[in-house]
């Protein structure tokens, strides 16, 4: 480093930024900081815009210091022989002079952004869907569901190291177990990591993501845009997490809504749930009327799944259960029964 002229070693810097320097370079730093503000207002721009750049990468990246700068040097000389009018950077001594403008820095991060954090040149292929629910298939053979507005963005390849999707909305996912190669999902605020799993994603703009495991393991993680840190969760299945657009903190919840899936393949799960409840939805999803001979039916508490079920299989199983009575008129069921004591909650 020559204090004097203002300059620093680049490699130097660039350690410093990902944390790798020594003490003794760190040292070199902080008194390099000292000579001026210029120095200071310099390294304030490199690191917002070094965070900028890596705020959506939760892995860490390793760095051959050497090897990028050299890449950014050859990149920067061909600038330069293209715009020799324009003098932002000294490259023969392959040092930065820091005391330039705060575009020239931004130039040269984002060159760094571009050779160690942004994934080869692949195409990306997206998928939306309006008013239907769209079923389709990933390039690792991951099935995944679109809830009505929703879309999703992904790689014509995936990388070497994970399997990476964007989503903008709500779909429900079954994902091709590869230990390897985690699948990461951008929704919102956060992101989901998974090996092989399946869960439901919701996360619309405007509203709080939500994320439901069916079976497997699921990780919820956030990243703070200043300071890198992340803020964790693991669900397992049956379990739900939410995340506010507000503290950006994924939270177990214990709420259970029976019909959450049901958009997906018609799956209704109910949790000790009471037959007024149970009764409501069904009428709602199937267009049927249902009617009681006692209010006491109502009380009657039913734990179950149905998926991809018949009204006609649904009342049969509730039937069954209570050893209730029923009888059907067009679109009109009546049930039957002595009915059960009221639960105290």
């Amino acid at each position: 480093m020559n204090k004097k002229s203002g300059h620093i070693d680049d490699e130097l810097l660039l350690r410093f930024l990902l944390g790798e320097a020594s003490e003794d370079e760190i040292l070199q730093v902080q008194e390099w900081l000292q000579l001026s503000k210029e120095n200071r207002k310099a390294l304030d721009t490199y690191e917002t815009v070094w965070a900028e750049t890596g705020k959506l990468t939760p892995n860490p990246v390793a760095v051959d210091t050497s090897s990028v700068w050299k890449k950014m040097s050859a990149r920067i000389d061909q600038y330069e022989e293209e715009q020799k009018s324009t003098k932002t950077l000294s490259l023969k001594s392959r040092r930065i002079w820091l005391g330039s403008s705060a575009a020239a820095v931004v130039i040269v991060l984002f060159g760094i952004y571009q050779l160690l954090i942004k994934p080869e040149s692949i195409q990306n292929m997206q998928i939306a869907s309006v008013e239907n629910i769209v079923k389709d298939s990933l390039p690792d053979g991951t099935h995944f569901a679109l809830n009505n507005h929703s879309k999703i963005s992904y790689p014509e390849k995936f990388t070497k190291n994970e399997r990476r999707v964007k989503l903008e909305g709500e779909a429900f996912f079954k994902v091709e177990p590869n230990k390897a190669k985690p699948f990461i999902i951008e929704a919102g605020n956060a992101f989901v990591q998974v090996l092989g799993t399946s869960f439901n994603v919701s996360a619309y703009e405007n509203s709080q993501m939500e994320v439901i495991v069916t079976d497997g393991l699921v990780k919820v993680f956030t990243i703070d845009s200043e300071t890198m840190d992340t803020t964790s969760i693991l669900l397992k299945a049956g379990e739900k997490a939410k995340i506010s657009n507000e503290n950006r903190t994924p939270v177990l919840v214990a709420e259970n809504i029976p019909d959450e899936l049901f958009w997906m393949d018609y799956t209704l799960i109910f949790t000790d749930t009471d037959l007024k409840k149970v009764f409501s939805l069904v009428e709602n999803y199937y267009n049927i009327k249902i009617e009681v001979s006692d209010e006491r039916i109502y009380d009657c508490r039913l734990s179950t799944t149905f998926s991809n079920n018949t009204i006609d299989d649904i009342i049969d199983v509730i039937a069954a259960t209570f050893e209730f009575e029923y009888s059907k008129e067009n679109n009109t069921y009546t049930i039957k029964g002595d009915g059960c004591a009221k639960k105290n909650n």
